[in-house]
């Protein structure tokens, strides 16, 4: 997703609630817009919004039949909490390869299902990428990510995230 070559704005992705929430914290949600279709299950919903995001930044599918069949399975095979499962469950369910979670575990057992994830670094340098935000505000959120939100995050990832930024020009 974050290669060396700019490509346009993702159509259709699925969010687990770790994005939003440190996005939130940092007061940079406009990088979700990088996203034309941003889609959560209401299990997601209600991780968010006791810190303040709110549905109307995505939207909302439910689970049905085999979608909340996989994330029981998920939640008691893998030991996911309930919102990775659904995130995962809702992307096999509309067919969304692409997954963003900050959940390490989630992320393995969503490659387990030929999902494609990635976390909220990555969404900060696509966005900067695709326009939404600038290079300083870029590097800002990289910042504030590892600073200031509940984000754990490596100095390797940050690093990574810090020279995609800087090495990168349209």
């Amino acid at each position: 997703m974050c290669g060396g070559v700019s490509v346009a704005r993702i159509k259709v992705a699925v969010l687990d609630a770790g994005p939003i929430i440190h996005l939130e914290q940092i007061e940079a949600l406009r990088v979700l817009t990088v996203i034309r279709e941003p889609k959560v299950t209401e299990e997601v919903c209600r991780e968010v919004r006791p810190h303040g995001a709110g549905p109307s930044i995505c939207t909302t599918v439910p689970l049905e039949g085999r979608g909340k069949n996989l994330a029981e399975l998920l939640v008691q095979r893998y030991g996911l909490g309930l919102g990775e499962a659904s995130a995962i469950a809702l992307a096999k369910q509309e067919g969304i390869r692409l997954l963003f979670t900050d959940d390490l575990e989630a992320r393995e057992v969503a490659m387990q299902f030929e999902l494609e994830p990635h976390g909220t670094l990555a969404l900060v340098v696509r966005s900067f990428r695709e326009g939404v935000v600038d290079r300083g505000d870029a590097l800002g959120q990289i910042s504030d990510l590892h600073s200031k939100s509940t984000l754990y995050l490596t100095a390797d990832l940050v690093e990574w995230a810090r020279r995609e930024v800087l090495s990168y020009h349209p």
